[in-house]
């Protein structure tokens, strides 16, 4: 049988990390803590012990385990099974100042995804 050819983006890497996943609708703000499981450049498979609706967007901040710097990222859950969560990053939509911050995430997302790329 043939092999099927990779249809994603990005390629995924290993990322076993603990992670936060912020849940911030107008009424309330809802913390969850959680474990990466893996990345890519535009997403992250986590698991979190939580109710996260198809389609929420969230924030997902961890550290790079290699450099300990933080990084926080919004993004969309796109997929569910049980409590794996497929969260796709999104692109900023904020003002000037958090686009800077933002901007600098995602220059660190991309070392990271860079360095488990190396390592494997």
């Amino acid at each position: 049988m043939e092999q099927q050819p990779n249809r994603r983006r990005w390629e995924r890497h290993p990322f076993d990390a603990p992670l936060r996943v912020v849940v911030d609708h107008s009424a309330e703000k809802t913390t969850v803590d959680g474990r990466g499981v893996r990345l890519s450049e535009g997403g992250i498979c986590l698991f979190a012990a939580a109710n996260l609706p198809l389609g929420s967007q969230v924030n997902v901040e961890f550290k790079n385990p290699r450099t300990h710097e933080s990084v926080h990222v919004r993004g969309k859950v796109r997929n569910r099974s049980v409590y794996l969560y497929g969260v796709e990053f999104l692109p900023n939509e904020f003002s000037d100042e958090f686009s800077n911050n933002e901007f600098q995430d995602r220059r660190r997302l991309a070392r990271l995804d860079a360095e488990i790329r190396d390592q494997n």
